[in-house]
């Protein structure tokens, strides 16, 4: 993957790292920042051998079909705002996609995005010593996925039928990101984009399953669950933290930190 000078020209990005093949984007881009790397990096794959999404599960990342890339930054903002900038990069991968391709992208809090109710992208935010990193990952031009992925993920190749420029993708995504990015560090906060978010929420005011994390983490699959066996909330939206905000059967609102659950439609 050959990236021209023009994505030095996004603020967002000072210096970009390409491999052929790692293990992991993100594992990469944690250590260049343990080792002094400078703010704002870029590190970029045509494959990944251990690709990774929350909870330690894998992402499927096979040469030269998706976009497995990591940003390496150190945001002035709270700790407790981290988890923001998993949102900003969900809005910026939908803005992005729809915006230059006209295609209309779905969120599923807090990090994946879904076409025509399939995953087509990941994110992983990790924070690290006094940086984080941002790991996204697009399933771009996959022409089909093994089984046990089949019924759940997607690419764009399969919904459109159409093969896309990963390196403009990239480009696309960045810039929106850059744009977000810096509303955000200068509001220290969602408030900006609640209504847009809200609108991508796949979850939005319809009844939801929590799922504890310590359940989603022991299993391949949470959306497996049987909603009977938990109770039932009703999705609000986001909160400008980030986090989800929902109304149990008495009425009483709490929000919900994306660090301790993973939500489902309740069917």
């Amino acid at each position: 993957m050959i990236f021209t000078s023009s994505i030095y020209k996004i603020p967002i990005v000072k210096n970009v790292i390409v491999f052929d093949e790692t293990d992991s984007t993100n594992n990469r881009a944690k250590e260049f920042g343990k080792n002094g790397c400078v703010d704002r990096t870029l590190v970029v794959s045509d494959c990944q051998t251990s690709g990774r999404g929350r909870i330690g599960r894998s992402f499927s990342s096979p040469m030269g079909e998706g976009i497995y890339m990591s940003l390496l930054i150190k945001p002035d903002v709270e700790n407790r705002l981290i988890p923001c900038i998993t949102l900003l990069a969900a809005v910026a991968v939908s803005r992005a996609l729809y915006n230059n391709h006209q295609i209309d992208t779905k969120i599923k809090w807090p990090n994946d995005i879904l076409l025509n109710n399939k995953k087509i992208c990941g994110i992983l935010t990790e924070k690290c010593e006094d940086f984080i990193v941002i790991g996204i990952g697009i399933n771009v031009n996959n022409k089909k996925f093994e089984s046990r992925l089949s019924d759940k993920a997607t690419s764009l190749y399969i919904e459109t039928g159409q093969e896309y420029d990963r390196e403009a993708l990239i480009l696309e995504i960045l810039k929106e990101f850059n744009t977000l990015y810096d509303t955000f560090t200068e509001n220290k906060n969602l408030k900006f984009i609640i209504d847009e978010y809200n609108e991508k929420l796949i979850n939005y005011d319809r009844d939801i399953c929590i799922i504890p994390a310590e359940l989603t983490a022991k299993i391949e699959n949470p959306y497996n669950i049987q909603s009977d066996n938990l109770p039932s909330y009703h999705c609000m939206g986001i909160a400008t933290d980030g986090s989800l905000i929902c109304r149990d059967s008495e009425g009483k609102l709490f929000q919900i930190n994306s660090g301790e659950i993973s939500v489902r439609n309740k069917e």
